[in-house]
């Protein structure tokens, strides 16, 4: 592996397009993974060259399947904004890994290390402003417990803290879009609302009606705030 990065980077010192675009299609996935983190690392500690390192890593991507270990570590803005052209690519925002869930399952669901608000509005921006169909395909996808992305961050985002004003009315306006492209799955309710109550357990948060997190599972669920609290209860 230390070998095959070496390569890597005196390929890319070399500005060797054409032979670094051989040697990542020569390596593995798991080595393709390291490629592309260097690449992120770069682009992210150097603002002036950012375009250049996402334009190669999307160039890279674009030349293979999109590595399946990849998905699971688009969580936080950074790794999005970095990876989006990428995943524009070859519909890769629908791609899913062992789990079945696509970059926004992961997005959504938020790093645990670090409590983050998913960029709704830059999500919606997107589907507003471009051709972005499979990012719509992907806000629609079930994972294996057949959760879609907003249900995830529905239950399990750590981040219990209100949403500000400008990114609540991005996420119902993605919550409009999810309704009107598939019916609701009723059934996975009970599930969402045991594991949202796990978590406000555990972050000693008040489950009751002035809840954020709790108004925006009545809202997604259809269903009257007092009897979800009451429910519990």
């Amino acid at each position: 592996m230390k070998e095959n990065m070496q390569t890597f980077i005196a390929l890319l010192s070399a500005d060797d397009d054409n032979d670094l675009r051989q040697h990542y299609l020569a390596s593995s996935e798991s080595e393709n993974i390291i490629q592309l983190a260097y690449l992120f690392q770069q682009g992210i500690a150097q603002v002036a060259s950012f375009d250049f390192y996402q334009q190669l890593t999307t160039t890279l991507i674009a030349s293979k399947i999109l590595p399946v270990a990849l998905i699971a570590q688009i969580k936080t803005n950074d790794t999005l904004s970095f990876f989006t052209p990428a995943l524009q690519v070859q519909d890769n925002f629908t791609k899913t890994d062992r789990r079945q869930r696509n970059a926004l399952h992961y997005l959504f669901a938020g790093n645990k290390v670090v409590a983050s608000t998913p960029p709704f509005i830059y999500l919606r921006s997107m589907m507003l402003f471009g051709s972005n169909n499979t990012l719509r395909d992907a806000l629609c996808q079930r994972d294996h417990e057949n959760l879609t992305p907003i249900e995830v961050y529905l239950s399990t985002n750590q981040n219990l803290i209100s949403l500000a004003p400008h990114e609540l009315t991005a996420l119902l306006a993605l919550i409009e879009i999810e309704s009107k492209q598939q019916p609701l799955a009723t059934t996975n309710y009970s599930k969402v609302i045991k594991v949202l109550a796990e978590l406000c357990s555990r972050q000693d948060k008040h489950f009751d009606s002035e809840l954020q997190r709790l108004i925006l599972v009545a809202i997604y669920y259809k269903k009257a705030i007092n009897d979800i609290v009451n429910g519990l209860h």
